[in-house]
C-alpha cells in the first residue's frame, strides 16, 4: 500500500508538472521547429540567390565574348544592383570596366574599377582592380597618383605585377634607376616559367646597365 501510494503521488506530481508547464513546452517545440524550418529556408534562399548571381554572370561573359557589349553592360549593372554582396559583383565590375576601356570611356572604367576595389569580396579581384586602375591613371599621365595607389599594399601573389607596374610608372616619369630596381624585384619574384617574364626582362634590358 505504501508503494502504491508513492507511485500514485509520483503520477499526481507528473500531472501537476505537466499542467503547470505544458504550454511552455508546446511553445518551445513549435519555436524549435520554426527555427529549423527558417534555417533551412534561409540556406535554400542563399543557394538560389548565389545560383542566380552565377547564372547572370555567365550570361554576361557570354555576351562579352560574342561582342554584345550593350547587353553585357546591362547584365553587369543588374548584378551590381541585385547581387552586390556576392563574389560575382566584383567580377562583373571588372568586366564592365573592360567594356568601357575598349569603348574609350576611361572615366566610366575607372568608376567600375573603384567599385570593385571598394566592394569586391575576393582579394584577387581587388588586386586586379587596383592594377587596372593604376594602368589607366598612368595612361592619363597621372603617374604619381598611380604610384600612390600601389604603395603600402600587401600584394601577396600579385607582388610581381605590382613591382612591374611600379617600374613602368618610374619609366614614364624618367626615373630609370627606380624603374630598374622595381623590374629587378619583379623578376626575382617570378618563377622561371611565369608568363610575361621574357617581356619584363626586355624592359629591364632596355634600361641599360646601372650607373
Amino acid at each position: 500500500m505504501e508503494v502504491y501510494t508513492t507511485e500514485e503521488q509520483q503520477v499526481e506530481a507528473i500531472k501537476k508538472w505537466w499542467h503547470d508547464n505544458k504550454w511552455s513546452i508546446i511553445a518551445g517545440v513549435f519555436i524549435g521547429a520554426a527555427a529549423l524550418w527558417a534555417g533551412r529556408m534561409w540556406l535554400d534562399n542563399q543557394r538560389a540567390y548565389g545560383e542566380a548571381a552565377s547564372a547572370a554572370y555567365q550570361v554576361m561573359m557570354s555576351r562579352m565574348e560574342s561582342g554584345a557589349t550593350d547587353e553585357a553592360s546591362q547584365l553587369g549593372a543588374q548584378i551590381l544592383n541585385q547581387f552586390a554582396d556576392t563574389p560575382y559583383a566584383g567580377l562583373a565590375a571588372l568586366g564592365m570596366a573592360k567594356i568601357k576601356v575598349e569603348g574609350g570611356d576611361l572615366a566610366a572604367a575607372k568608376s567600375q574599377l573603384q567599385w570593385a576595389l571598394d566592394n569586391a569580396k575576393q582579394p584577387s579581384v581587388q588586386h586586379e582592380a587596383r592594377l587596372r586602375l593604376a594602368r589607366i591613371l598612368l595612361s592619363e599621365g597621372s603617374g604619381g597618383e598611380a604610384l600612390t595607389l600601389l604603395k603600402g599594399v600587401a600584394a601577396g601573389s600579385f607582388e610581381a605585377a605590382y613591382e612591374e607596374l611600379t617600374g613602368d610608372i618610374h619609366v614614364a616619369g624618367g626615373d630609370t634607376e627606380a624603374a630598374r630596381s622595381a623590374y629587378a624585384r619583379a623578376l626575382d619574384l617570378m618563377e622561371p616559367t611565369d608568363q610575361g617574364r621574357q617581356l619584363l626582362q626586355m624592359k629591364l634590358d632596355d634600361l641599360g646597365e646601372a650607373a
